[in-house]
């Protein structure tokens, strides 16, 4: 990967010096082959480690429908669906917005520094939720705090495994994004127990204490991470870590985004209000807790098998013809049935959990922008 000479600012790149034949770091202090199959084994710890943060950040995200459900049966009962959906929405949108800027500070101070934060931030998300009674409360906690944590968790986990791979990106990104799945089938059946037999404080400690263990682990496999790259060369620079708004003068980068958006907007708007609309259309609160598991288990599948797939014969078709199942199971089977079988919203649930989960492990892998020459986190 060559540098690029510009009249004007230019971004601020680690440059990762990568065979593309190969798949290997081109690492300064390894030659031998022993040492390079011990570096293969600490860059898969990283995916493990992604795996992990994405499991507590996407993962829990992908299950808050369940959550949504259970405030408005209990806490919030006194307020509409629309008024929850703006709590389990701002936590969507934040995980995802807060991202731009989290992409810079990854760029230049690495996951030593964030990791630490991610699990901060993700553990006082619930231990304070545990203690929230009001509406305001669970805003700030679960909307605002709980966003900001999942972005920071999901941009570290992202972003190093894109740092260290090229041809098996689609594989590896699918494997990390597996860890959300596995978050998105185990949360929902937790909580579904939890919630009776515990309430809402003890629930919601208990997840707070899975988690800790969990991120602590994915903490100390993050750890070999910067041994694996070059350091950055403008690590120095203070600007490294500033927002930056160079890419968007490109229109393909500016097009691709835009539709990158639109993936994430479906497939978030889905998962989130599955589990309201089986409440909606008469169906017991319980189903909820099962569509979002189905949902999570098919998408686990998803992001694995047409990642790999996508690494051999290509990424964009491997999305196009997934996006094309989507929207076939989505017009013959919800729209005319959903509201009527719950057979049927079982049967959707797992084929949109398929086809989609493909998005959320080729799109992040960034192998469709490998045309253009910007630092993977930092556009992430």
């Amino acid at each position: 990967m060559g540098e690029r000479e510009s009249s004007g600012p230019t971004l601020a790149i680690a440059p990762i010096q990568i065979d593309p034949e190969t798949d290997t770091n081109d690492l300064s202090n390894v030659n031998n082959d022993a040492a390079s199959e011990e570096t293969e084994v600490l860059r898969w710890s990283c995916v493990g480690a992604a795996g992990l943060f994405l499991m507590c950040s996407y993962g829990f995200s992908q299950s808050i429908g369940t959550v949504q459900s259970f405030l408005q049966l209990n806490q919030l009962s006194d307020y509409s669906a629309q008024d929850i959906g703006w709590i389990t929405g701002l936590d969507t949108a934040l995980s995802l917005l807060c991202g731009f800027q989290v992409g810079p500070l990854m760029d230049r101070y690495g996951p030593r520094l964030l990791a630490p934060v991610a699990v901060g931030l993700t553990v006082a998300k619930f231990f304070l939720l545990s203690e929230c009674k009001n509406y305001w409360q669970i805003f700030l906690c679960l909307g605002v705090l709980g966003g900001i944590a999942s972005a920071v968790a999901s941009t570290v986990a992202i972003s190093a495994v894109g740092k260290l791979f090229i041809r098996r990106r689609g594989l590896a990104m699918g494997a990390a994004m597996a860890g959300a799945s596995l978050g998105g089938i185990t949360f929902p059946l937790v909580l579904r127990r939890a919630f009776p037999a515990l309430g809402w404080s003890w629930s919601n400690r208990v997840m707070g204490f899975v988690i800790l263990g969990l991120m602590t682990i994915g903490m100390v496999l993050l750890l070999p991470f910067p041994k694996l790259i070059l350091p950055s060369a403008v690590s120095s620079k203070k600007r490294s870590a500033a927002l930056n708004f160079d890419a968007f003068r490109s229109g393909p980068f500016v097009f691709i985004t835009l539709g990158f958006f639109l993936y994430e907007f479906s497939i978030t708007g889905v998962g989130v209000l599955l589990p309201t609309f089986a409440v909606k259309a008469g169906f017991p609160s319980a189903m909820g807790y099962t569509l979002v598991s189905i949902l999570n288990g098919c998408s686990c599948l998803g992001r694995l098998l047409p990642g790999l797939a996508g690494d051999y014969v290509g990424h964009f078709d491997v999305i196009l013809f997934m996006t094309c199942l989507s929207l076939i199971f989505t017009g013959a089977l919800f729209v005319p049935f959903g509201g009527q079988s719950a057979g049927i919203l079982y049967a959707f649930a797992g084929l949109w959990g398929f086809c989609t989960g493909s998005f959320l492990s080729i799109l992040p892998g960034k192998r469709i922008l490998s045309m253009f020459s910007f630092e993977l986190s930092f556009w992430n």
